[in-house]
């Protein structure tokens, strides 16, 4: 996987994922912290002209650093349900089901790694996988949070159901209530649909209730980084803020 820009290069360092990493000689006074770290590390590193990155990263922008590495590494969703026994009411994680967009997905990481959710849970069939273009959406955050691919999602919610958690689909029209109502007091699954087909109905059917964010400018519906965004916060919001922690 490449990863483009100093962002993502410090977080794929940080994960010891990286394992080249060419920098423009412009660069270097900019990046020096990271070019320390990555020696440290025994990254590779390269010296090269704007224009030779440019070519490695085929068009896209790269502010003169350009890294190399393995491919993304998934966490097992066995660990996800582990973190949902393990954490109680206080655990809180994301499904997304159909978000084929890898700049939705990365934007949806980046919330998810600020909100310190305990995993994000992906369809391998009809999702955008994490590559490079989701990790550089993300501002290199993706590797921060458990990302796990299943199957089937709706078996993998009904696992999660099995170990405590509630499934909210996000979900306007009937039967959703305004989310500003719920108290999130109990380990949560927001599953979020791909705008324009929300919520597949296996998926609906599975959740213990449905919400929807009332907007009284009459817009019809928010784009679904920025619905995953408002509501991870509102359960941390309605949660205590910052510490994640809920009374029993």
């Amino acid at each position: 996987m490449r990863f483009l820009g100093p962002h993502a290069c410090e977080e794929a360092v940080a994960r010891g994922e990286l394992h080249s990493l060419w920098v423009a000689p412009a660069a270097f006074g900019r990046v020096a912290k990271l070019i320390s770290e990555a020696r440290s590390a025994g990254v590779v590193i390269h010296r090269e002209p704007m224009e030779s990155l440019d070519r490695r990263a085929q068009g896209q922008r790269h502010q003169g650093v350009l890294g190399e590495g393995g491919p993304f590494a998934y966490a097992a969703f066995e660990d996800v349900v582990e973190a949902v026994r393990a954490k109680g009411k206080a655990a809180l994680l994301l499904a997304l089901d159909g978000v084929t967009d890898p700049h939705n997905l990365g934007a949806i990481l980046r919330s998810a790694a600020a909100a310190a959710v305990d995993g994000v849970i992906l369809p391998e069939r009809r999702s955008a996988a994490v590559n490079e273009t989701v990790v550089r959406a993300s501002a290199g955050t993706a590797g921060r949070v458990p990302v796990c691919r299943v199957v089937n999602l709706g078996r993998a919610l009904d696992d999660l159901k099995e170990a405590g958690a509630w499934i909210y689909g996000l979900a306007a029209g009937e039967g959703s209530r305004d989310y500003l109502e719920e108290a999130f007091d109990r380990a949560t699954v927001l599953v979020m649909g791909a705008e324009g087909e929300g919520l597949h109905l296996k998926i609906r059917e599975r959740c213990d209730g449905l919400l929807h964010i009332h907007m009284p400018g009459g817009i019809e519906s928010l784009n679904v980084s920025a619905a995953a965004a408002v509501t991870l916060f509102r359960v941390l919001a309605r949660r205590g803020g910052g510490s994640r922690e809920v009374s029993s």
